[in-house]
């Protein structure tokens, strides 16, 4: 009966400890060398670094993922290794001092979307997605490579709210490919489509424009009107655009209620856009 009593309140005791404590280790520095030179921890463990020698020295990592203040003799300094990895790193002040951070545990990812993938020229998309370790003021650098620029450009950075969560308001001019990255791990890039913006108004004849980051001089639009009886878009005009991207158009419509578009095909758009259509105008002539 007593052994089983002790068991039972062996297993009580596991059952209320808490979750094992995150660990610490320190390195000392000396003025010639760290020791250890190399040290082994887990995901979330801390090292901290103590100047043991008579001179100032600064920790600062190879790719710049912590850097410590000068530390004057006998003083102190820790890092919190959130990410898993190999971090090697050096002395600031004495560069010939060289060290190895290995932290074990699963490595850093993120999730990424876009909110649209295709968007008229002028729409604003949200680039959204969330950092594994679930953080708050983790740093996510946004990346865009419109057409036709061949590498990545650095748009942004923003810091990660509850939960991990990420969100940058983009406005694509062209096609562009956006990428964003967390602890030098890069998520899948997303790519977002443009098409022109096509409007149709009147001003005494009908006023055509197209929208876009480049001039759209000599390019064609299509005036188009609805058939109602056989559901069908009726080409009335083909119409070259001028220097400001815009033409004015003398229509005859038929009495009655019409209505009207203006459609780009993506040949005329060219290289970095869609086809576009404009919304529908309806218009009563009398």
């Amino acid at each position: 009966m007593r052994s089983l009593l002790a068991t039972f309140a062996a297993l009580a005791a596991l059952a209320q400890a808490g979750p094992a404590l995150a660990g610490t280790k320190t390195v000392h520095i000396y003025g010639s060398f760290f020791r250890p030179a190399s040290v082994t921890i887990a995901t979330g463990d801390t090292v901290t670094w103590k100047n043991e020698d008579n001179a100032n020295h600064q920790v600062l990592a190879n790719k710049g993922e912590f850097v410590s203040p000068i530390l004057k003799p006998l003083q102190s300094w820790s890092f919190t290794f959130r990410a898993a990895g190999i971090y090697h790193y050096r002395d600031e002040l004495h560069p010939k001092l060289t060290g190895v951070v290995t932290v074990n545990g699963p490595p850093p990812t993120l999730t990424f979307i876009v909110s649209q993938s295709i968007v008229t020229y002028g729409t604003q998309i949200t680039l959204s997605g969330i950092v594994s370790n679930h953080r708050a003021g983790e740093l996510v650098t946004v990346y865009y490579k419109p057409y036709p620029q061949p590498n990545l450009i650095q748009r942004a950075t923003v810091l990660t709210s509850e939960g991990g969560a990420f969100a940058f308001i983009a406005e694509p001019q062209v096609l562009t490919t956006y990428e964003v990255a967390w602890r030098n791990v890069f998520a899948p890039p997303a790519t977002v489509e443009v098409q022109p913006k096509l409007s149709l108004g009147r001003n005494g004849a009908w006023i055509v424009h197209a929208y876009a980051a480049v001039p759209f001089a000599g390019r064609a639009v299509q005036l188009q009107r609805l058939n109602m009886r056989t559901g069908q878009w009726v080409t009335l005009k083909r119409v070259l655009l001028n220097r400001r991207s815009a033409a004015r158009v003398s229509l005859t419509l038929p009495k009655g209620v019409s209505h009207l578009r203006v459609t780009m095909s993506v040949n005329q758009a060219g290289a970095g856009y869609l086809g576009a259509i404009s919304p529908v105008v309806t218009w009563r002539t009398r």
